[in-house]
């Protein structure tokens, strides 16, 4: 065989077309850009440009070199992530025992979240039960 009937053979490469992005695409991008911006990264100006060019991107290829020159910063999801609830009370437990003992200490167990729920709720209770009786005097 010869080189001429071997090219001949052998399919050409397709090319890949353009995959158009998405607009989840164009908001984690301008997400990403209006953070960079928050950060003293960028200034009004350039961001403004820059966001214009992600809502006006059609392809996804064209997303990218708006974001080049800025460090990875993981996704805004990732960066913009809250505490769950668990978290949020965990902490509120720790910083009302801090509070009430002085001592910040160890981090709550279990048993102490549990035991300040049943707190929690017992005061709340309580303050309802003290306004329908409240109410139920004056009127």
């Amino acid at each position: 065989m010869t080189t001429e009937t071997t090219s001949v053979l052998r399919p050409e490469p397709e090319v890949c077309p353009r995959v158009r992005a998405s607009t989840p695409e164009r908001e984690e991008t301008v997400a990403r850009l209006h953070h960079a911006l928050g950060e003293g990264r960028l200034d009004l100006d350039e961001t403004e440009t820059r966001v214009a060019a992600a809502y006006a991107a059609q392809y996804r290829d064209e997303l990218p070199p708006l974001l080049a020159d800025l460090p990875d910063g993981g996704s805004a999801a990732d960066r913009a992530a809250a505490p769950g609830w668990p978290d949020i009370w965990v902490s509120g437990v720790w910083r009302a025992r801090a509070a009430v003992t002085g001592a910040p200490g160890d981090r709550p167990t279990s048993r102490q979240c549990r035991t300040a729920a049943l707190l929690v709720v017992a005061a709340l209770m309580w303050m309802s039960l003290c306004a329908v009786l409240g109410a139920a005097a004056v009127g």
